[in-house]
């Protein structure tokens, strides 16, 4: 269901252009990558506090300064969700691309290459 897949990136990339602008990184970096069968969105911006992961995919959670609602990332989550698909915020340090955040999406049936 591309209608319901295509907003996940659109929200995953906008929210990372939104950090990337709070890094004191010279070069703002934003990546999507495939790894052992799975899609990585991440970047170098300042990413989630530990204390915020449980609540990154609730609805109305937002610790954005100006424009967020808080329905982004829990809407991601629920168009994955409705066709087997799902969507989490990787915590370990040595599964990350970038120091940043980094949201990880498993597509149902999609085997490692």
């Amino acid at each position: 269901q591309p209608a319901r897949i295509y907003p996940v990136f659109i929200n995953l990339v906008n929210n990372s252009r939104y950090w990337v602008k709070e890094t004191k990184e010279e070069r703002r970096i934003i990546r999507l990558d495939v790894l052992d069968g799975l899609i990585y969105v991440s970047d170098n911006g300042p990413g989630v506090d530990p204390d915020d992961v449980s609540e990154l995919f609730t609805i109305f959670f937002s610790k954005k300064q100006r424009g967020g609602r808080g329905v982004g990332l829990y809407l991601c989550k629920q168009n994955l969700a409705v066709s087997g698909h799902s969507i989490f915020y990787e915590t370990r340090t040595e599964k990350k691309i970038l120091n940043g955040a980094n949201f990880v999406i498993n597509f149902k049936g999609i085997k490692n290459a």
